[in-house]
């Protein structure tokens, strides 16, 4: 069963894991929420990105995450046609 609290500042729905979430920026009160925010997210750039060089100084570099191999292109056998 779902429960929902209720309170003078209205009510308060829980989170539920199975769900995924979009930030109201509608509820940024200061910098410090923003900030919460994006330490919160896992971010991550490709070696190859277009603005590597101006973010470079804020990366990580001494772990780099190696990235997944991409997929090898698929080759269908070809259909035969009916008559």
């Amino acid at each position: 069963m779902e429960q929902t609290k209720f309170s003078l500042a209205g009510t308060e729905n829980p989170i539920q894991p199975d769900k995924v979430y979009m930030v109201d920026w509608s509820k940024m009160q200061s910098v410090n929420d923003m900030v919460l925010i994006l330490a919160s997210m896992g971010m991550a750039f490709p070696g190859n990105h277009p603005n590597i060089e101006q973010i470079k100084h804020l990366l990580n570099t001494e772990q780099p995450i190696p990235q997944q191999p991409q997929q090898k292109e698929i080759k269908l056998p070809k259909l035969k046609t009916i008559k």
